[in-house]
């Protein structure tokens, strides 16, 4: 194609492009709604562990380990020469411990290895990561953020945990509720028995985070919360340990539905159900 003929087709391109941004912009009413689901759990070592047992707590929602909703099961931790199962009561657990789901009981990952190394450099890292976006219909769909116990996955094996209640503050965007951020550092209850050097270092760590997103205008906007806990230690352990981790919920800008905006939104997709 010479200079010429290739003038026309970008003048075309430059007023499609044009034509989608001008309808973005003249578009005002909140679109392309979708929640976000990561899962992480990472265990490593600087060195060689021996007679390993360890009971790992899994987010769960309604008695079932779920990332979002996706369904967590043996086979996607298994790993060659580890014996894995799932278990509600591991021995010692002190039934003193709160859960922050009253009548929920948490659901620990066993992982059991005669010799284990999980690390990156030797090519045998034990480590986990799932991400998933879904698109939504409606913002009714949106998962729970600002208070996810009962209704979405999170840690339970928490110990003193207490939640506090959001609160609404001063927003410049009436189209819009945001809260004041609730993080709450947290201890989480693990097991951790092995052998190891007294150089050797030892790290779990896991996370679940979902978040709710969606476009106004030319801009994204999102809540979400999040539930995480992380372990360090050096040399042998024995038994039940404490790790540090933070729960933080509504988090970001919420939707106000009683707005003139948001109702249309919501007339919208009450007529496309029709």
């Amino acid at each position: 194609m010479n200079r010429n003929q290739s003038f026309p087709a970008i003048c075309l391109l430059l007023c499609v492009t044009l034509v989608i941004s001008a309808g973005c912009i003249a578009d005002p009413t909140p679109h392309t709604f979708s929640t976000n689901v990561d899962y992480k759990l990472q265990v490593i070592s600087t060195g060689p562990l021996t007679n390993v047992t360890l009971y790992v707590p899994l987010p769960v929602k309604n008695g079932t380990p779920v990332a979002g909703t996706f369904v967590l099961t043996k086979q996607y931790f298994s790993q060659e020469n580890i014996s894995l199962d799932f278990v509600r009561s591991p021995p010692g657990m002190d039934p003193n411990w709160t859960s922050p789901v009253p009548g929920e009981t948490p659901i620990f990952l066993k992982i059991h290895a005669d010799w284990f190394y999980p690390n990156k450099t030797n090519n045998i890292e034990y480590s986990f990561f799932y991400e998933n976006r879904t698109l939504l219909d409606s913002p009714l769909a949106f998962p729970d953020t600002m208070y996810p116990f009962n209704n979405q996955s999170v840690f339970l094996q928490k110990i003193n945990f207490s939640w506090k209640e959001p609160q609404v503050t001063a927003s410049k965007y009436p189209d819009l509720i945001v809260y004041k951020d609730v993080d709450v550092n947290q201890k989480v209850m693990l097991y951790a028995d092995y052998s190891a050097s007294p150089s050797t270092w030892m790290n779990i760590y896991s996370q679940v985070l979902v978040q709710n997103k969606w476009d106004e205008h030319l801009d994204t906007w999102d809540n979400f919360y999040v539930d995480s806990y992380t372990w360090f230690h050096t040399g042998d352990s024995t038994g039940w340990q404490v790790a540090k981790g933070l729960f933080g919920g509504a988090s970001g800008y919420y939707p106000n539905l009683t707005s003139p905006t948001w109702q249309k939104v919501l007339d919208r997709d009450a007529g496309k159900n029709r």
